[in-house]
């Protein structure tokens, strides 16, 4: 079956095994490029045209060995696991591990994938469209001009905590989110439009539809910037709002920026989302203890 008949089915999917071919040169050991540059080519261009994403891997990074000796021994990356964006939104812990290549020139792949439901700590994030409210500026200046009697460092970590704190009780209570906004301000354009092939309407009703299509327009572009942001687009064309643009890209962006396995001080291998977390917590709450904070003090 033509693997491309796949991208067309909207429903999670993945794909795994021995595809015989690399993506580049890093991919490879042994020999020279050219062996693999055609099939290369066109295994980038059946990626990018069925809109699938690698899940990377844990483990050695070749999977295929020819096992011959010397200058005459090869390795590549022949196998490996691709997915379609649904499938990404169904599953937010998985990891592929390259196997021992014990009784094969391949090495099996041990795909595991799990979802949880339980609920995701949520990450602070300043969105770049809080800057078109004049609220938010008087917040952010309401926290750094708080006083404190901390030592300098301290000092900066309080008024930062304070920002996040003023500005999340700020967001929860007068911003609604905008896919509401976007959806009444469009039902009060179309009620108006209404309107216009009856009696009822006239100069005062043109003034207020004007006024709707401006806040319709500025709801678009704030969600436009709020989401382009969330993909680190850094140039955004007039006029693009499509949103699931950037929601894939945003979701592309966190695919590479996962992190599937962590090898903690004592040599432990942690996998689980959880784990892994709490590992980097601890982490950076050990490193910036009070101690670490008083030998940077001390530094001139």
């Amino acid at each position: 079956m033509d693997l491309q008949i796949f991208s067309s089915f909207e429903l999670p999917w993945v794909i795994l095994g021995d595809f015989n071919a690399i993506l580049n040169c890093e991919e490879h050991r042994g020999g020279t490029f050219d062996n693999y540059r055609a099939k290369s080519k066109l295994f980038n261009e059946f990626i990018n045209e069925n809109q699938l994403f690698d899940l990377g891997f844990l483990g050695t990074p070749y999977t295929w060995c020819n096992n011959q000796l010397g200058l005459a021994r090869r390795w590549a990356r022949l196998d490996r696991v691709l997915a379609n964006n649904e499938w990404f939104s169904k599953f937010n812990t998985y990891y592929n591990k390259h196997l021992p290549r014990t009784a094969s020139d391949h090495s099996p792949l041990l795909l595991s994938a799990v979802h949880f439901s339980q609920h995701k700590h949520k990450v602070f994030r300043f969105d770049n469209y809080w800057f078109e409210y004049n609220t938010c500026h008087k917040h952010v200046g309401r926290a750094w001009t708080s006083r404190t009697s901390a030592s300098p460092m301290q000092a900066v970590s309080h008024f930062i905590a304070k920002t996040k704190t003023y500005l999340c009780k700020w967001k929860s209570k007068d911003l609604t989110p905008f896919e509401e906004n976007i959806t009444k301000v469009e039902e009060e354009i179309l009620q108006l439009e209404a309107l216009e092939s009856t009696l009822e309407y006239s100069d005062l009703t043109s003034i207020e539809l004007r006024g709707l299509y401006n806040k319709h327009n500025s709801l678009l572009k704030q969600n436009t910037l709020k989401w382009a942001q969330r993909a680190k687009l850094l140039r955004i064309k007039h006029g693009d709002y499509n949103s699931t643009f950037f929601h894939k890209h945003a979701r592309v962006r966190g695919h590479k920026n996962r992190v599937s396995a962590l090898i903690t001080d004592y040599g432990a291998t942690l996998t689980d989302q959880i784990s892994i977390g709490q590992a980097f917590s601890d982490f950076y709450t050990n490193l910036w203890t009070q101690s670490v904070i008083s030998q940077l003090m001390n530094l001139s």
